[in-house]
C-alpha cells in the first residue's frame, strides 16, 4: 500500500541495482534499464507485443548553428523505460532487443526484488513532463524532503510535490521572488524538478 507521498514497493525504499530476475507479483510499473539512445525504439518493440510503455522524455526546439530550428523529444531519464507487466511476462520483456535488465530494489525489507514505481509517482511525473513548458531535470540521487506543496496557478495547477528553495534568487530575473523547484519523486531512481514560481504554490499540512 502506497503512504500519504506515494511511497510504495517491495520494502522500504533505499539503494537500488540492477538484475533480470526477482519476484513482485501483479501488473506493476517496472523499470527497464535499455541501450544508449534506445529508449524509443526499445519502448515501440514492447508495445508491438502489447505491453504499456513510458519514456520519460519531453518536447523541446533544438536549434542548429546555421539556423535550422526542429522540435525532438529529450529523454528526461536516459537509459530507462517504465513497462506496465505482470511479473512472469518480465522475462518476455527481458528478451526483447534493448532491453538489458530489470533495475532491482536491494534494500527492501523482503529482500531482493524487482523495484516498481507505485502509479501516483508515475501519474505525477507524466502531468509533469506533458503539462510544463519549462525544461525538467532529473536528479539521480534523492534531495533533501521540502515543503509538501499543491500547485494552484498554471499548466501544473493540482500537482502535489515537493518543493526545494534556492539559497538566493537569480540575479536579474524579476520573477524570481525566491527561486523554487518542485520535486516529484520516483523512489528508487531520484527525482524530477521543474523550476516553478513560489506564488504558483500552497503548502499542504501533513
Amino acid at each position: 500500500m502506497a503512504d500519504m507521498n506515494g511511497h510504495m514497493g517491495c520494502g522500504a525504499p533505499g539503494s537500488a541495482d540492477v538484475d533480470d530476475a526477482g519476484g513482485v507479483p501483479g501488473a506493476c510499473w517496472f523499470v527497464a534499464v535499455v541501450s544508449h539512445n534506445g529508449e524509443h525504439a526499445v519502448a515501440r518493440r514492447l508495445g508491438e507485443r502489447g505491453y504499456v510503455t513510458y519514456v520519460a522524455s519531453q518536447r523541446e526546439m533544438r536549434v542548429w548553428r546555421d539556423g535550422r530550428r526542429k522540435e525532438v523529444d529529450r529523454v528526461v531519464i536516459p537509459s530507462t523505460v517504465f513497462v506496465r507487466c505482470a511479473e512472469h511476462e518480465r522475462r518476455d520483456v527481458v528478451k526483447v532487443q534493448g532491453v538489458s535488465r530489470f533495475l532491482m530494489n536491494r534494500a527492501g525489507a523482503g529482500g531482493v526484488c524487482p523495484a516498481v514505481v507505485p502509479d501516483v509517482q508515475m501519474d505525477r511525473l507524466r502531468f509533469m513532463l506533458g503539462a510544463t513548458d519549462r525544461p525538467v531535470e532529473f536528479v539521480e540521487r534523492p534531495l533533501r524532503v521540502g515543503m509538501q506543496v499543491r500547485v494552484v496557478r498554471g499548466s501544473l495547477r493540482g500537482l502535489v510535490g515537493e518543493v526545494v528553495y534556492a539559497a538566493e534568487p537569480e540575479v536579474g530575473v524579476a520573477d524570481d521572488v525566491s527561486s523554487a523547484r518542485l520535486l516529484i519523486r520516483l523512489d528508487i531512481l531520484g527525482c524530477a524538478t521543474v523550476k516553478i514560481s513560489p506564488l504558483d504554490l500552497q503548502t499542504i499540512d501533513v
